[in-house]
């Protein structure tokens, strides 16, 4: 019959098996309860989270347009996405930070990154690509952030435009 599989025990069963992962996996989301007072790290250590944070001040670091990744709080936002992930990712997340810090011990942060993103595109190492995982978490949590939206990209929100004059770049223009 249709949509039964290839005999009639394996689909039941399968779809019986999808329904429980789905449930286990995808059910409702926890809240994320409100904090009073300053962000309290759930998965960094102290150490941890000022060291996240300022190799992501350097990813992302403050201009004359914007500010950087700290004052966005982005090292909150990789928290909150950590302690959230399973636990394989907070293991490697854990492993990762703990082989920078040894890193840095002979070197600075500067020459780290700048010895990470030579590698990006072909990483090497377990530490290349840790430096894309972070890299990435900082721009998804900057430009998840009212400063990355706001100050960064300069969004205005949704607005009404009643008369859109079209494209002015001259190699536009027909």
């Amino acid at each position: 019959m249709a949509g039964e599989g290839c005999c009639s025990c394996c689909r039941p069963r399968f779809w019986r098996s999808l329904r429980w992962r789905m449930a286990r996996n995808c059910g409702t989301p926890t809240a994320i309860p409100k904090q009073k007072g300053p962000y309290q790290f759930v998965f960094f250590t102290p150490e941890e989270a000022a060291l996240v944070d300022t190799l992501m001040e350097k990813i992302i670091p403050s201009d004359d347009h914007s500010p950087g990744a700290h004052e966005a709080r982005v090292v909150e936002f990789a928290d909150l996405m950590i302690s959230e992930s399973p636990s394989y990712v907070q293991e490697d997340w854990r492993n990762a930070i703990r082989l920078v810090a040894s890193e840095l011990k002979q070197s600075s942060a500067e020459a780290w990154l700048e010895a990470a993103s030579q590698q990006e595109h072909d990483p090497q190492t377990v530490l290349d690509l840790f430096f894309r995982t972070l890299k990435q978490m900082t721009i998804n949590g900057y430009y998840s952030s009212a400063i990355g939206i706001h100050q960064e990209m300069q969004y205005q929100g949704n607005t009404y435009v009643a008369l859109f004059g079209g494209c002015d770049h001259p190699e536009h223009k027909s």
